[in-house]
């Protein structure tokens, strides 16, 4: 089967987009059969897991359009992902969603861009591109080797805002890394589903983070600046799993011996922040939005991103185009 062919005949037969079925889904099993090559030895792909990335994509996709996402569209990306891990088990790998499941058995490609490298520094995919900074990020056993004050530890495996914490004070550090002994830490390998990162300071009792979405040539599509103030953020428990508990409620417990007592340092919706679409339409601002965008160098009148991040995104923007 001459499947480029069938690729050239699909794309010319295509007359109404959103009526089609996904090319993907239509033509994986003829490739697949196709394919002859079939892995020999154990080999781990590391990849999003399902039901996590289809929150993430209705999150995103809701602050971005001001909508939810159609309900057709999200079925449609289920199936693809579903149709991958299909694909994948059948050249042979092993499909894992966290770090946890790798046991050092067998090689891994990591899609989730979270191995760390000789167990040391994590390898970032975009620290090499010019005028744009990253935090030193170490993984909890190189971090036990250089400690330094205050830190970031976060998980991750977790997004919008879990399992992330600031250590500020070697009480602070014995408590976590204590927690990381435990055997029901140990069971789920919960050390190693943690980085830790130097602690960028911003402005007192604000923490903030803006959005930004591109094109692949670096067109800025849309963007929204996030904001909390230093509260107790909206409690989420990451689900391992019938009968697994998490060892992170551990440190938010204040009647735990392992209990923290950190500041929140979460700037997201979901962990309690405000949500200020940077479009000049939006008119009803605050005083306080307008006194919080100007610190961070955002005309309230304007709305627009400062030239020095825009010149970030189109870096980034066109090394994931040129890479990806």
């Amino acid at each position: 089967m001459n499947i480029e062919k069938k690729i050239k005949n699909y794309k010319n037969n295509l007359i109404d987009k959103k009526g089609q079925r996904s090319i993907f889904l239509d033509l994986a099993d003829d490739i697949i059969m196709d394919f002859s090559y079939r892995l020999k030895n154990k080999t781990y792909l590391l990849i999003p897991d399902h039901r996590k990335e289809l929150i993430n994509m209705s999150y995103e996709y809701y602050f971005s359009t001001g909508k939810a996402i159609p309900i057709s569209l999200t079925l449609t990306i289920s199936e693809i992902m579903n149709k991958f891990n299909e694909v994948a088990q059948k050249l042979g790998f092993t499909i894992i969603t966290k770090m946890s499941e790798y046991h050092n058995d067998g090689q891994i490609f990591d899609l989730l861009g979270i191995q760390s490298i000789d167990k040391g520094l994590i390898e970032e995919e975009f620290n090499d591109i010019p005028n744009v900074k990253v935090p030193l990020t170490l993984s909890v056993d190189e971090f036990a080797k250089r400690i330094f004050l205050p830190a970031v530890f976060k998980n991750n495996t977790a997004n919008r805002g879990e399992d992330k914490y600031l250590i500020e004070n070697k009480e602070q550090l014995k408590r976590i890394m204590a927690l990381f002994e435990l055997p029901e830490s140990k069971k789920i390998n919960l050390k190693n589903e943690f980085v830790v990162q130097e602690y960028i300071k911003s402005f007192e009792d604000i923490n903030s983070s803006i959005r930004v979405f591109t094109s692949c040539t670096g067109e800025i599509l849309s963007s929204l600046f996030l904001v909390s103030m230093d509260k107790v953020p909206k409690k989420r428990i990451k689900n391992f799993g019938i009968d697994i508990f998490n060892p992170c409620e551990y440190l938010s417990d204040p009647n735990s011996p392992y209990y923290l007592n950190s500041k929140n340092i979460i700037s997201n919706a979901a962990g309690g922040g405000k949500v200020i679409p940077l479009n000049p339409e939006i008119s009803n601002l605050s005083a306080a939005d307008e006194i919080i965008l100007s610190l961070h160098e955002i005309d309230a009148s304007t709305l627009s991103l400062p030239e020095t991040i825009i010149d970030q995104c189109k870096e980034i923007a066109t090394f994931w185009g040129s890479k990806k």
